[in-house]
């Protein structure tokens, strides 16, 4: 499936995406605002490894302790409560490629059943959008009618991460390698939202598009 290939059903589906720290989660927010649903990727990304999960259990099995919260009273929990710390998680797969295919061979398929179970709770009268931040890089384009992408500068992007995840510059550089440039993704995207300075002007681009997106499209 290539990255340009589209939904060609009656519903409106916008995929939110960008790069890391570009700004979607603020995009999100002003979408929810207008009375737009937005589904998101990292929330069932998130489920996806509570514990109890099969999943949580697999990355568990895989990686053991190196990966293991630590609890948050004295009492040791059983094998199915036993929680993934996140960060350190990360830190494996964004410094090595084969673990890190690993583990979205494993999340990918869940994200995208729970993507199609809520699409299917929707009408096809409303504009819906789905925020997946891996949307070209996990070979999602098929699930959405259209790409928004957000973008922003490259020293942007660097900064605004090292600064909401506390990274040093070399583990923020890590992250950002893993996913596409950003302008490679422009390259594929249906609509690029500035988001290099005041969010007016992508709020005024969002509204314009809005405006020429008519209900149950046929």
């Amino acid at each position: 499936m290539s990255a340009t290939s589209r939904w060609q059903g009656a519903q409106n589906r916008i995929g939110l995406t960008g790069g890391i720290a570009s700004g979607k989660s603020t995009v999100a927010r002003y979408l929810k605002e207008l009375g737009i649903v937005v589904l998101d990727a990292d929330t069932y990304c998130h489920e996806a490894l509570q514990p109890e999960t099969l999943a949580s259990q697999m990355v568990l099995k895989r990686y053991g302790s190196r990966v293991e919260a630590e609890p948050e009273c004295d009492i040791e929990p059983s094998a199915g409560q036993r929680t993934i710390n996140r960060r350190e998680l990360g830190r494996i797969v964004f410094n090595n490629l084969e673990e890190r295919r690993w583990l979205e061979q494993l999340i990918h398929p869940i994200v995208r059943a729970r993507f199609e179970l809520e699409l299917g709770k929707h009408p096809e009268t409303a504009p819906i959008v789905l925020m997946i931040p891996l949307l070209f890089e996990a070979d999602l384009t098929e699930l959405v009618s259209e790409v928004w992408l957000v973008h922003c500068l490259p020293t942007q992007q660097l900064e605004r991460l090292k600064q909401r995840d506390g990274l040093s510059a070399a583990e923020a550089k890590a992250r950002i390698a893993a996913q596409w440039p950003l302008s490679q993704k422009c390259a594929k995207a249906d609509l690029v939202l500035d988001n290099r300075s005041a969010s007016i002007c992508w709020e005024r681009q969002i509204k314009a598009r809005l405006a020429l997106i008519k209900p149950g499209r046929r």
